[in-house]
Formats: C-alpha cells, structure tokens, sequence
C-alpha cells in the first residue's frame, strides 16, 4: 500500500487518527511536525520565533519530500501543509493518498481552547483561517472524510474502507 497522509485544520485529530491507523492496521505513522521539532532539535513555535515562517515551511517540504517516499506509512500533516503546492505535489507525485479529516469548526474550537503550543493560534483569527484553509483541503484531497464526534478507532476505519475503493 502507498503512504497515506492525512490533512485538515490543527486539531482536527490528524495525530490521533494516525494512533489509531497505526493500532488497528500495524501501519506505522509520523506526525510531520514531530519530525521537523526532532531534526532541528526546538518547538516549531521556537523556529517560527527564531527563523520565521518561511525557514519552517522549507524543513516541512524537505520532510514531506523524505516521509512520502516509504510505503505503508501514515503522515500526520501539519495544518498548512497542504497550503503550499509543492508539499500537495510531492505528495500526489510519491503516490500518496491525501485525506481530508473534516472536522467541525466548534469541535476543533473546544479542542484548541487550551493550547498555546500553534504560533499560527497567537497571531491569527482563526475562523478566517479556517475558512480560508476549508477550500483547499477539500481541492486537493483524494478522500474526505466528515468527522462529528465518532471516536479515533471508527475514524480510521472509515478511512481503510475509503482507500480499498480508491
């Protein structure tokens, strides 16, 4: 099986989906932004603080790029990372099935309420962005999947259901 990578706004479930995924299919996952934070050894809020946005989304397209390439692996994206065309490109290119976990917005509110680890959660409306993101994911997606309140586990079923029809 290609790689699958799953899309869709910060705190949406991305990760935890991918635990799950993981668990039910012993298909392993790597959550980008964990990767990045390893290799450069600091907290994406620290790189955006200290080398800007820019200086991130280059080590995010230099791990999409690398991360892509394995199969049977489940990629974690980062929120904006289907933002920019290159990161969709080497995804599509690798084979990779893009998922788009579509999360209701006051879900992905009372999630985010408490978190002060996303730079783009201090300086950003959020709704705006959202709703500026929504579009896009739904563009470049292979797979939507519409998510309420079902639990992680059914979550990724319904996704191994989706890529056996795709």
């Amino acid at each position: 099986m290609k790689s699958i990578a799953l899309c869709g706004f910060m705190g949406c479930g991305k990760t935890t989906i991918s635990k799950s995924l993981e668990k039910l299919y012993s298909i392993p996952y790597i959550d980008t932004d964990k990767y990045i934070e390893e290799n450069e050894n600091m907290s994406i809020s620290k790189m955006f603080e200290k080398s800007g946005e820019e200086y991130f989304r280059d080590k995010e397209y230099e791990a999409i790029c690398t991360l892509c390439k394995n199969d049977d692996t489940i990629l974690a994206l980062g929120g904006g990372a289907v933002m920019f065309d290159r990161n969709v490109q080497a995804l599509k290119n690798s084979g990779c099935k893009i998922v788009f976990i579509d999360t209701d917005f006051d879900v992905i509110c009372e999630r985010l309420k408490n978190d002060t680890s996303r730079p783009l959660l201090k300086h950003s409306d959020t709704k705006a962005l959202y709703e500026k993101r929504l579009p896009i994911y739904n563009d470049v997606c292979d797979i939507k999947i519409t998510c309420k309140n079902e639990d992680s586990d059914t979550i990724a079923q319904m996704i191994m259901e989706k890529i056996k029809k795709v």
